[in-house]
């Protein structure tokens, strides 16, 4: 037998404003989740269907690939020697430098 409340629940809409995340973003002047425009600062209502739609969409972007002393330090909680061991044996393994690629979600959903 299923859950009526969860079931119903599931389905209900509620009311979001879509945030872009950046300046790129914001000159499209809407997000579309679904076939659906939902104009960018605007409470809105959307179903959850929507919502993953819109949680799902990505975009890229760059980040330094460069690992220093101080953020061993703070990650681990060692004392600078060791900090700087571990910075040496990682600059042997793998390049240290450069860009990596990472992805975050294109829009923030704020409940209205």
């Amino acid at each position: 037998m299923a859950n009526i409340k969860k079931a119903m629940s599931d389905k209900k809409a509620q009311r979001y404003m879509v945030i872009p995340r950046n300046q790129d973003t914001y000159e499209e002047k809407y997000a579309i989740a679904n076939g659906r425009k939902v104009p960018f600062e605007t409470p809105i209502t959307l179903s959850s269907k929507e919502v993953k739609s819109l949680e799902h969409q990505k975009e890229a972007f760059q980040v330094d690939n460069i690992l220093t002393v101080y953020d061993v330090m703070e990650k681990f909680q060692c004392d600078q020697a060791a900090a700087a061991k571990i910075v040496a044996a990682q600059a042997q393994h793998k390049e240290i430098g450069g860009k990596t690629i990472k992805w975050r979600s294109k829009y923030i959903l704020q409940a209205a």
